[in-house]
């Protein structure tokens, strides 16, 4: 009897301990069946919401591909598409990029004494076989985001975390290292076009006075090859910061930079010299001019008042012929007795009976500090 007891009391026991064990794992397979379900709910949510969900910033274009394909490129505003693996959105820049490029001796190198090394320097021939070195800014746009995606081998996703994506790195057969992608195309472009300007330019000109035209050639040159590829670049400025002879041959171009300033110097000085004496020419010129005509206006004055004084005397001699003789001799004879002076007598030529009284020997002119002269003779 008490041993039944005892086995009916192990297996109630084993019974009950299995019960429970039973209802501890069918709760926990409950909760985590409700997690799971929480989280696909969870995942679906923010995959027909969030994730698909994409804001153009300012100064970017998004293209818009499914399953590789483009859909549409969007500049502006807010949208959606079903996310990853359906949908991707690419982000490229449209703002103003800037690119340096240098054809410049190499820094491993020594580039003020050693002579340059071909494949190791950078520099360019000019048409009457010299060597300069430049160095330049490009300033370009993306104008059409899908040519430029799709044309230029640009990486997968040109902008990555607000920040442009380098050129993609790839060794070609020779194990050699290269780059490929938007850059590396524009500064191939660059150096066609500078090397295509430069070997038809003059150092002499590309040096000094043609600076500017050099620079303008290069852009334009420039422009026109990225034009014809259609890769929806747009070239906004080429500017050109420095150009320079090689180190070895800097001492002599110095001395023609001298020369040169030398020689504007004595021309700005001849220009100055050349102003004043014009300017004392004219105004000599301009004297002499108003002298004359002052001239000019006194003799006309002068000869008009004697026309008037003649036109006058003529009209009282048609009247009266010798009175006017007469007057005219009196004043003559006046005239010349107001300026005869010492022994010069003025002897008439018309009636008789008349003396005339001559000293023989006239008192000498007595000077201011003299005493009484001595008397005088007849």
């Amino acid at each position: 009897m008490d041993e039944n007891k005892s086995v009916i009391s192990g297996e109630f026991d084993r019974s009950g301990r299995y019960d429970a064990g039973l209802k501890s794992l069918a709760r926990s397979l409950q909760l985590a069946f409700l997690f799971l379900l929480l989280g696909i709910i969870g995942t679906l949510i923010y995959f027909f919401s969030g994730a698909g969900y994409f804001s153009v910033e300012p100064q970017q274009a998004v293209i818009v591909t499914r399953f590789g394909k483009i859909i549409g490129t969007y500049t502006s505003g807010g949208h959606w598409f079903l996310p990853y693996p359906v949908n991707q959105f690419i982000r490229v820049q449209t703002s103003q990029q800037l690119l340096d490029i240098d054809f410049a001796a190499s820094t491993t190198g020594n580039p003020d004494g050693d002579a340059l090394e071909p494949g190791r320097d950078n520099y360019l021939l000019t048409g009457d076989a010299n060597i300069v070195h430049t160095s330049w800014t490009v300033a370009y746009r993306v104008a059409n985001p899908e040519k430029y995606y799709i044309s230029l081998l640009t990486p997968q996703f040109p902008v990555e975390n607000g920040k442009i994506t380098p050129d993609d790195v790839f060794t070609d057969a020779d194990n050699m290292q290269s780059t490929r992608g938007p850059v590396t195309y524009l500064r191939n472009r660059f150096r066609d076009a500078v090397i295509m300007v430069s070997s038809s330019s003059r150092i002499g000109s590309i040096l000094y006075a043609g600076q500017a035209a050099f620079s303008e050639a290069v852009q334009s040159k420039f422009s026109a090859l990225v034009s014809a590829d259609d890769c929806g670049i747009v070239i906004e400025n080429v500017a050109l910061n420095r150009i320079y002879p090689p180190g070895k041959t800097k001492a002599a171009f110095d001395e023609v930079t001298a020369a040169s300033n030398t020689r504007s110097t004595l021309r700005n000085e001849a220009a100055a010299y050349r102003v004043e004496v014009e300017n004392e020419a004219k105004s000599s010129a301009a004297a002499i001019i108003a002298d004359a005509e002052t001239y000019k206006m006194r003799v006309i004055a002068k000869t008009e008042a004697e026309k008037t004084y003649f036109l006058r005397i003529l009209e009282q001699y048609k009247r009266s012929p010798e009175t006017v003789t007469m007057a005219l001799y009196t004043d003559m004879l006046n005239d010349i007795a107001v300026e005869l002076q010492g022994d010069k007598f003025l002897l008439g030529t018309r009636g008789t009976g008349k003396q005339l009284w001559m000293k023989l020997n006239p008192e000498l002119k007595k000077s201011a500090a003299a005493g009484n002269g001595d008397g005088e003779g007849k």
